[in-house]
Parts: structure tokens; sequence; C-alpha cells
């Protein structure tokens, strides 16, 4: 667990430059909700010798989105929709629905 936690904090600060680092217990959370359907992964995820995890299915991969190409296209239209109103509470969450919908595009690249 120790090795996981190190890890997603280093990812954590590469990816957005965050130094806070992760605590184990959002570590276990985050892989009870990958092993869930809550987000669409179901990852076989296994624990042996009662400390190593790795995932039961060695073909399975996180990175094979749930996510198929109807659910970017409805995205993206929000955006484009919020965009449109002007609104400036409206607009600030337009700058993160493209975030989102950049996300979800490289998703689908990836898948």
């Amino acid at each position: 667990m120790d090795d996981l936690v190190e890890a997603c904090s280093e990812a954590l600060y590469e990816m957005e430059g965050i130094t806070g680092g992760v605590s184990v217990r959002t570590v276990q959370a985050d892989i009870q909700v990958m092993r869930s359907d809550k987000l669409g992964y179901n990852a076989p995820i296994e624990v042996y010798d009662n400390k190593y995890y790795r995932y039961e299915d060695s073909d399975y991969s996180i990175t094979e989105s749930p996510i198929i190409e109807e659910t970017y296209e409805l995205v993206a239209k929000a955006i484009r929709m919020i965009h449109q109103k002007g609104d400036a509470s409206i607009e600030d969450m337009g700058d993160i629905l493209e975030q989102v919908g950049e996300r979800l595009k490289i998703l689908l690249i990836y898948q």
C-alpha cells in the first residue's frame, strides 16, 4: 500500500503539480471504486499475500474506457450549449466541462 500511495502521489505531482500527495485511505477508496460498477470499470483487482495488488485478469486495463462515443458527443454538445449562454457563472462551468471533454477525448483515443 505504501508503494501505491507513493506512486499515486508522484503521478499527481507530475500530472497536476499537486504536492500534497494522497493518503492510504484515498488509495483504498479509489481501489473500491475501481472494483465497483460506479464508474463502469468493474476492475478485477485482487490482493495476494495480504499486501500486493494486481489485476486478476492480466489482459484487463483501466485505460480501456467504458465511455462510448455517443456519451462523448452528448458531453461535447453540453459544452457547446454552455459556452453559448455567455453567463459568467455558466462560463466558469463551461471551462470545467471543456476540460472534461478533453479528457473524454483522450479516453476515446486510448480505448
